[in-house]
C-alpha cells in the first residue's frame, strides 16, 4: 500500500526569472482516499511505515482536494524549517481555528503572532509558575480522593479533571467550583468525535476555519463558552483589585504592546479559549501516557518511586517525563506553509508547499537515538538530545508558549500521585502489550485511556 511512487512536480518562477521544476519527495502509491483514511485512523502506523520505506521525507496526498503535504523528520531538515524566514504556520487552515478563533496565537502569523506571543509570555515564565504550585498539588489530591483503590481505572479522564481545574484557577484566579459552567462547556467541546466525523472535519478544515458551524451541539457549546468568557472579561475589567491580581486573565488585561495598546475583548476571548482548551487537554494526555509507560516498565517505576521517597532529587522524574514526551508525543506534528522556495535536505520545495514536521518521527529518529522505540529514561541522564531531535512542543518562534508550565505541571502531578499511590497493570490486560495510539482530534492518546490499578503506598508525605 505504501510502496514508493515518484513525487509530484510543481513549477515555480525563481527570482532569476527562469522557470525550473521542483520535485517533492516520493509518496505512497495508495489512492488519496486511502492515505486520508489512514492519516485519520492510524497516523502513527502510517508515519512509521512511510518512513521505513520512503525515508525521512515523503509526500502524502489527501482527498478530496488532492492537496500534497510534505512530511519531514530528519533533525537537520527540521531545523531548516523551524528557523527559515520563509515558512508560516498553517494554523488558520486547521479545524482548531473554528474553536480558538482568528486572534489565537495558534492561528496568527507574522507581526500579529509576535505581538500576541510577547503579551502572553510573562504569565508562563519565571516565578509566575511557582505561584501555581499549591494550586496544582491541591487539585491533584482533591481528585485522587475519589479514585478507586484496587480496581481498574482509566487515568486519562481523571488527569483531565485535574488539569482542567488547574487551568481554570490559573486563568481566572478563582476556585474551580465557581467555574462549573465553564468546565461543563469545555468538556462538551472536547467530546471525542467518531472516526468519520473526524474525516469530515479534515475534509472541510479550510471551510471550518473561515466559517464555524452555526447549528448543532458544537455550535451551541461554542456560543455558551463565548458568552461565559466575555462575561468574565467584562467583570474583571471593572474589578477594583485588578492591578493586585496575579491570575492570567488579569495579567493579560493589564498587558500592553510596544505601542501601548491593550488586547481587545475579541483577542482576549481567543487567547483565553486557546489556553483553556489546549492548556489542559494535552497536559492531561501526557500524564496518562506517563503512567501507561511506567506500568509496563516496572524497573523504571521502582527507580522513580525510590527517588521520590528520598525527596532530594528530581533528575529521574524529569527523565521519565522527557522520555514519555519523546516516545508518546501528544501533538504529533507541526505545520508550515512556505512563502518562498526553500531547500530542505536534498529537496527544493517551491513556495506554497505545505510541510508538516513529524514530531512523532523526529523524536524517534534512529540517527539521534539508539534503540529509538524503547522506553529508556536513562538516555536523558546520559546526554541531552540535540535541540531539533526532541521537539514535543514544536520549535522555532512557534514553540508552544506554555511548554515550561506544562512540564512543571506534569512533574508536580506525577510526583504528588506517586508519593501516595503506586500504579500496577490490570490483570485482564497482558502486561507486555502497549496501549494502542489512538487519534483524538489533533492529538495522539492512549487507546484505552491508560488503564491501571492503584494501590496505596504509605501515609501522605
Amino acid at each position: 500500500m505504501v510502496a514508493e511512487a515518484p513525487g509530484g512536480q510543481e513549477t515555480v518562477a525563481p527570482t532569476n526569472g527562469a522557470a525550473r521544476a521542483n520535485i517533492l519527495p516520493p509518496g505512497p502509491r495508495a489512492p488519496a482516499i486511502a492515505q486520508t483514511l489512514l492519516w485519520a485512523l492510524a497516523p502513527a502506523w502510517l508515519m512509521r511505515t512511510c518512513a521505513s520505506r520512503l525515508g525521512d521525507s515523503f509526500t502524502l496526498t489527501f482527498a478530496p482536494s488532492g492537496v500534497r503535504v510534505v512530511i519531514v523528520s530528519d533533525p537537520d531538515e527540521v531545523k531548516t524549517l523551524f528557523t527559515a524566514g520563509v515558512a508560516l504556520s498553517g494554523g488558520a487552515e486547521s479545524p482548531v481555528a473554528a474553536v480558538m478563533g482568528p486572534n489565537s496565537i495558534i492561528v496568527l502569523t507574522g507581526p500579529e503572532h509576535m505581538r500576541q506571543r510577547k503579551l502572553l509570555l510573562p504569565p508562563f515564565h519565571g516565578e509566575r509558575m511557582r505561584d501555581y504550585e499549591q494550586v496544582i498539588v491541591q487539585a491533584t489530591r482533591r481528585e485522587m480522593a475519589s479514585w478507586p483503590i484496587g480496581e481498574q481505572m482509566s487515568v486519562e479522564p481523571r488527569s483531565r479533571a485535574i488539569t482542567l481545574e488547574i487551568i481554570l484557577r490559573a486563568v481566572f484566579g478563582v476556585e474551580a467550583d465557581r467555574m462549573s459552567a465553564l468546565r461543563e462547556t469545555i468538556e462538551a467541546l472536547l467530546v471525542s468525535p467518531s472516526a468519520f466525523a473526524l474525516l469530515r472535519a479534515s475534509f472541510r478544515a479550510r471551510a471550518m476555519a473561515m466559517a464555524p458551524p452555526t447549528t448543532g451541539p458544537f455550535a451551541q457549546a461554542l456560543s455558551r463558552l463565548d458568552a461565559l468568557i466575555l462575561a468574565e472579561i467584562g467583570s474583571r475589567r471593572d474589578s477594583a483589585d485588578l492591578a493586585e491580581r496575579s491570575d492570567i486573565l488579569s495579567l493579560l488585561l493589564l498587558a500592553r504592546d510596544e505601542d501601548g495598546e491593550a488586547m481587545s475583548d475579541a483577542e482576549l476571548r481567543d487567547e483565553l479559549v486557546t489556553l483553556l482548551v489546549a492548556g489542559h487537554d494535552t497536559t492531561a494526555t501526557s500524564i496518562a501516557w506517563v503512567f501507561e509507560r511506567l506500568v509496563r516498565h516496572p524497573d523504571k517505576l521502582a527507580r522513580l518511586l525510590a527517588e521520590i521517597d528520598e525527596g532530594e532529587d528530581e533528575r529521574y522524574l524529569t527523565a521519565v517525563i522527557n522520555e514519555t514526551l519523546r516516545v508518546r508525543p501528544v501533538v504529533p506534528r507541526a505545520g508550515r506553509v512556505l512563502t518562498d522556495q526553500l531547500r530542505v535536505g536534498r529537496w527544493d520545495l517551491p513556495a506554497g508547499t505545505r510541510v508538516l514536521v513529524s514530531i512523532y518521527l523526529t523524536n524517534r529518529n534512529p540517527r539521534a537515538y539508539e534503540d529509538p522505540d524503547a522506553f529508556r529514561p536513562e538516555r536523558f541522564l546520559e546526554n541531552a538530545p540535540e535541540t531539533f531531535s526532541w521537539i514535543p512542543f514544536g520549535g522555532g518562534i512557534r514553540r508552544c508558549i506554555g511548554a515550561s508550565f506544562a512540564q512543571h505541571e506534569v512533574k508536580l502531578i506525577v510526583r504528588t500521585i506517586l508519593s501516595e499511590l503506586e500504579p500496577t497493570m490490570p490483570r485482564r490486560r497482558p502486561w507486555r502489550r502497549d496501549e494502542t495510539i489512538s487519534r483524538r482530534g489533533t492529538t495522539l492518546a492512549p487507546g484505552a485511556g491508560a488503564q491501571v490499578v492503584w494501590r496505596r503506598r504509605h501515609a501522605r508525605m
